[in-house]
């Protein structure tokens, strides 16, 4: 009789543990156990065409480019359907945290996002929103200016980079001279010149060289816009990092084909990637660039986190999102003084859809500043989805899951800020102090209250890439 009294006793109280929301168990944990408060992300845009023209194109290769469904630089319906699956995986991650209330959707206000004006940060946005809340009732906010200064100072005059300063960093930072990040990237240079010649004669002529020349004979310099407008690299290295990002793109948006002419499987792609992050870091980590155009950004999103952001939705959310660019990332990340690797990437990609995140934990009194990254890999982002219909005779339509099986799931990537070791966290006060080091003099945007778009805007953004015609490529002949 004691026994089946005492089995009857747990089994009640075993019952009532379990109807007590994560909300109440995080509180009662108090000061005994960290407890997130706060996340501020900064994310890029999900799969797009490539934003070359066709042009530009043809003269890195006169093969047969493939015609993608959008036109050039916008998000692909399948782009948008792996951001969505990846933040509903982070919104299982966000609620087993305690950060999100267990709900179907997020209450009004507590997740704020912010975008690009870009059509593939918009829709991305869209996404994002998707995977967080099925019902699709969450809006996002954009700027009434374009470019956007938050996410474009330079371009948008807040900036102007000195062409010999900039020049400069670009070259301290590729090891002192662009022939030894030439001879680094050597072999995949090589690599990838098999696999895209041959190049147009135009490439030639423009480099005064014969018209049978290849890849790797183009020089590489350092080119600033006259108006200190924009900077990069021309040459070998930056043709064959564009190809290389593209052949990232290709096999994310088709998975039953190899990229690149099929030639560029999961392990060729793996070979050619690094000299596309090699190339892109070179530019967009250096100190003077990524100073220009990271310093407003990581000054909002510092203020996001600490709640003294002029944008008080920015201050009341518990999830604050922006959605921006693989260059914003590396400014960002260069800024910080972090690196990151993760799974099938080579160190510090920033491949579509990946998430920077400044996470605010609190214990007691103290609180710390985590840095986190989350990214699908690559062979996530070529797995097909698996087609689902609602029950047949059923009368409520509940929401779905994009991704139920996970497959297309975030990874995350180890993060570190040396000298510090170990993972990349500091006390907040600790980061406040290596931000305001970080951005100190630099000019910044002013601070923004950008409104919500509309909803008819929103479903426009989601259906423009759909149904709007593609831009046409020189001899495409096949579309995939």
């Amino acid at each position: 009789m004691r026994s089946a009294l005492r089995f009857t006793i747990i089994c009640l109280v075993c019952a009532l543990l379990c109807h007590v929301p994560r909300s109440v168990i995080a509180a009662d944990q108090g000061g005994d156990h960290p407890r997130l408060t706060k996340i501020v992300a900064l994310t890029r845009h999900g799969v797009r065409s490539p934003t070359q023209t066709a042009a530009t194109l043809s003269q890195w290769s006169t093969r047969t480019w493939p015609q993608w469904p959008v036109p050039r630089g916008h998000l692909t319906p399948r782009g948008a359907r792996l951001v969505t699956a990846m933040w509903e995986d982070m919104r299982g991650r966000m609620l087993n945290l305690g950060l999100l209330p267990d709900a179907v959707c997020p209450p009004p206000g507590k997740v704020f996002v912010r975008a690009d004006v870009d059509q593939r940060t918009r829709a991305t946005a869209k996404a994002l929103l998707d995977g967080l809340c099925p019902d699709g009732s969450q809006s996002y906010a954009v700027s009434g200016q374009s470019p956007d200064p938050l996410f474009h100072p330079v371009q948008a005059g807040i900036q102007r980079f000195d062409p010999a300063s900039v020049a400069a960093s670009i070259i301290d930072n590729a090891g002192g001279d662009l022939d030894r990040l030439h001879e680094d990237n050597a072999t995949t240079l090589t690599h990838m010149q098999h696999l895209s010649s041959p190049l147009g004669a135009e490439m030639c002529a423009r480099y005064n060289l014969p018209p049978s020349c290849g890849l790797t004979d183009l020089p590489n310099s350092v080119s600033v816009e006259a108006d200190g407008s924009g900077a990069g690299l021309s040459g070998a290295l930056a043709a064959a990092s564009g190809m290389a990002e593209i052949f990232l793109l290709e096999y994310a948006q088709w998975p039953d084909v190899s990229a690149g002419w099929g030639q560029v499987d999961a392990r060729v792609l793996r070979e050619v990637l690094p000299v596309h992050t090699s190339v892109f870091n070179t530019v967009n980590r250096a100190p003077v660039v990524a100073r220009l155009k990271g310093a407003s950004l990581l000054s909002e999103m510092m203020a996001a986190l600490e709640g003294s952001h002029r944008d008080q939705r920015c201050n009341a959310a518990s999830l604050v999102v922006f959605v921006g660019h693989d260059t914003n990332i590396a400014n960002v990340g260069a800024l910080m003084g972090v690196n990151w690797q993760i799974s099938g990437y080579p160190d510090n990609a920033t491949p579509p859809g990946s998430a920077l995140m400044l996470e605010l934990w609190e214990r007691g009194d103290s609180k710390e500043v985590r840095i986190r990254f989350f990214a699908q890999t690559p062979e996530a982002l070529h797995a097909p989805f698996e087609e689902q219909r609602q029950p047949v005779g059923s009368f409520v339509v509940t929401p779905q899951l994009t991704d139920p099986a996970r497959t297309h799931k975030a990874t995350a990537a180890q993060v570190t800020a040396p000298p510090v070791v170990g993972e990349a966290r500091f006390s907040l006060e600790d980061f406040t102090q290596r931000v305001s080091n970080a951005v100190q003099n630099a000019p910044l945007a002013p601070q923004e209250v950008p409104p919500l778009r509309l909803r008819a805007d929103i479903e426009a953004d989601s259906t423009t890439a759909a149904t709007a015609k593609p831009e046409s490529t020189p001899g495409t002949a096949v579309t995939r």
